[in-house]
């Protein structure tokens, strides 16, 4: 018997050819629960503006959809190929705007994986270790929010006046854009202070100064 021989016995040894109705149901009620895991996770660790139920319901169950697949590729070896040659085609176009929510699809994903392979110790361990995780990141200190101040100037003389506010306030800022026409002048700060509302007060004060807005924003600083 050739090397080739022996490898294809041992290849095709892993393959059942069958799976019993028993293990289908283990193998997926074990996936819904790890999957109401994530979807809980997620739901209370979530710090969105606005919280979506239908990505967190899809997400989570994802789980159930990997097992179900990785059930099958075990089955049949025609079905296995048959599974790679049709998930690399799939092209998914829907856009994920926060980077936090890739490690809970990852995460879900991973549990279908290992769930279906048989490894229910790995993924119960993984549960854990990756909440304590998030519980612990979530504690640690962030930095200051930043804020965007769009400042509306009758004269450039304003622009040094709200500098020397600024610094009695200790505030980190960077100046984003800066329009300025005949009669005005627009200027766009992106600054993080840890008392706004009396950063507002002295911002009335100034004279040059025709309006301001100040903005919260999700984005990240950049100074």
């Amino acid at each position: 018997m050739s090397f080739s021989d022996i490898f294809k016995k041992n290849f095709l040894e892993n393959f059942t050819g069958n799976i019993s109705i028993q293990m289908v149901i283990v193998t997926l009620l074990f996936a819904l629960v790890f999957s109401l895991i994530v979807f809980y996770v997620y739901k209370f660790t979530s710090k969105n503006t606005i919280y979506s139920k239908s990505f967190n319901v899809t997400m989570s169950l994802i789980s159930i959809v990997t097992a179900g697949v990785v059930l099958s590729m075990q089955a049949n070896i025609v079905v296995s190929l048959g599974m790679v040659g049709a998930l690399s085609i799939v092209r998914f176009r829907t856009a994920v705007k926060e980077p936090r929510d890739l490690l809970f699809l990852f995460w879900s994903i991973s549990n279908g994986i290992i769930i279906g392979a048989g490894v229910y110790s790995l993924v119960f361990i993984m549960a854990i270790i990756l909440t304590i995780g998030l519980l612990v990141f979530d504690l640690l200190p962030a930095n200051r929010i930043p804020y965007l101040l769009v400042v509306n100037l009758n004269n450039n003389d304003g622009y040094d006046k709200i500098v020397d506010t600024l610094a009695v306030y200790d505030a980190k800022y960077k100046v984003k854009s800066r329009n300025v026409s005949k009669n005005n002048t627009d200027i766009v700060f992106e600054l993080a202070c840890k008392d706004t509302d009396a950063l507002v007060e002295d911002l009335r004060k100034i004279k040059e100064i025709t309006s301001f807005n100040l903005l919260s924003q999700d984005g990240e600083c950049q100074f």
